[in-house]
């Protein structure tokens, strides 16, 4: 859980505080099914004062073990996102059920940090981009040892017609 200290910012109409942290995967409640981290989760950024709201602005990186789509290699790299959160004061007008709010000086930016950083996470990756992934026919690595089978596959509905194809 990370809390921040609003207290000197909410004086003045355009203060503003500096975040730099390093913090543990379990500090977002992130575990390894969520997203598999492999070290530490940096987070840099700013809360500043917007008059009648605080305005978090932060990006958040951390390097994500992650599976290969296509060959099913396991690779590590950098997952970041760009985070930008409304805290408005409790008892505030016409906010939003699921708005962001704050009661006292101490405000919690654990739950938008760790929403944006697993939904940054891309659904298929490629452990480079021209990877060639695994043969449908014998199972090799195409990016290790090439294979001669022929991938070509005819739809069964449509056999009848390959007769008339002249090569």
């Amino acid at each position: 859980m990370i809390k921040v200290n609003v207290a000197e910012i909410k004086k003045h109409l355009t203060g503003n505080k500096s975040l730099l942290f390093d913090v543990e995967p379990a500090e977002l409640d992130i575990s390894e099914e969520d997203l598999n981290i492999d070290g530490l989760i940096h987070i840099t950024g700013e809360i500043s004062n917007a008059g009648d709201v605080l305005l978090l602005q932060a990006r958040v990186s951390a390097m994500v073990e992650r599976t290969c789509s296509r060959c099913l290699k396991e690779f590590t790299a950098e997952s970041f996102a760009d985070v930008v959160e409304k805290y408005y004061p409790s008892g505030s007008p016409g906010v939003e059920n699921d708005a962001y709010v704050y009661e006292t000086d101490l405000v919690d930016i654990t739950e938008p940090l760790r929403e944006s950083l697993l939904l940054a996470e891309p659904l298929r990756v490629l452990c480079k981009e021209d990877c060639l992934g695994i043969c449908p026919v014998c199972g090799a690595d195409r990016n290790v040892h090439p294979c001669s089978c022929d991938t070509g596959t005819i739809d069964p509905r449509l056999a009848a017609l390959k007769q008339f194809i002249k090569y």
